[in-house]
């Protein structure tokens, strides 16, 4: 928990989010919480049971629009955006290594998962676009090539204050996902990746 703390920070604020946002605006839920299913494909986000290493629940909730833009550097215009684009909802949930507990350095030790609800697909790959821009400035982090996944794609790749972080964005609907995971001396690529598409096919099993 004490190191996530840090770890959110610089994965979510990025010019875009805080943490002090988050630990506001999110519950923590018992192991076994499932959110309701996101959008028309009825996306559930994952569980303790479906990421490895043994992580839990730390972070669960939704956030409304004015938290998701209070960090850009235009909230007002941002915001504005946000609504043209028919945003309907946020929902995040975070997992970290238990209290007490320790991970083999080479280990992913963090995901993070924010799932934005737009009016459709169009509005959806916009705000993909417009958020992994807002991400990636000002940052050491850059845009790697991945097999694609949904129906539309982007990744982030590099080396952090607390170790390597990847975030893909996704667009499958009118949903924008963003799915991020670190480890401190490892590369976390591959098996995020498979991570982020057990719960997308969570996603297409429940449509």
């Amino acid at each position: 928990m004490r190191r996530f703390t840090a770890i959110v920070a610089t994965l979510i604020v990025m010019t875009a989010w805080t943490s002090t946002a988050l630990a506001q605006d999110a519950s923590t839920p018992a192991p076994d919480a499932t959110p309701s299913p996101i959008g028309t494909s009825g996306l559930v986000l994952l569980t303790e049971d479906q990421v490895p290493n043994g992580l839990v629940i730390i972070m669960d909730g939704d956030r409304t629009l004015d938290d998701v833009v209070a960090n850009f550097t235009d909230p007002t215009s941002a915001k504005a955006q946000f609504e043209e684009w028919g945003w309907r909802r946020n929902v995040v949930r975070g997992f970290n290594v238990p209290d007490g507990t320790s991970l083999d350095l080479l280990e992913i030790d963090g995901f993070y998962i924010s799932v934005h609800e737009f009016d459709d697909s169009s509005s959806a790959m916009d705000a993909l676009d417009f958020t992994f821009a807002t991400h990636i400035a000002g940052t050491e982090v850059e845009e790697i090539d991945t097999e694609p996944n949904g129906d539309y794609s982007r990744t982030l790749y590099g080396e952090v204050s607390y170790g390597q972080e990847v975030t893909f964005y996704v667009q499958r609907g009118e949903l924008m996902i963003r799915f991020s995971a670190s480890s401190p001396e490892g590369d976390p690529r591959e098996e995020a990746e498979a991570v982020l598409r057990l719960m997308l096919e969570s996603q297409t099993s429940g449509s």
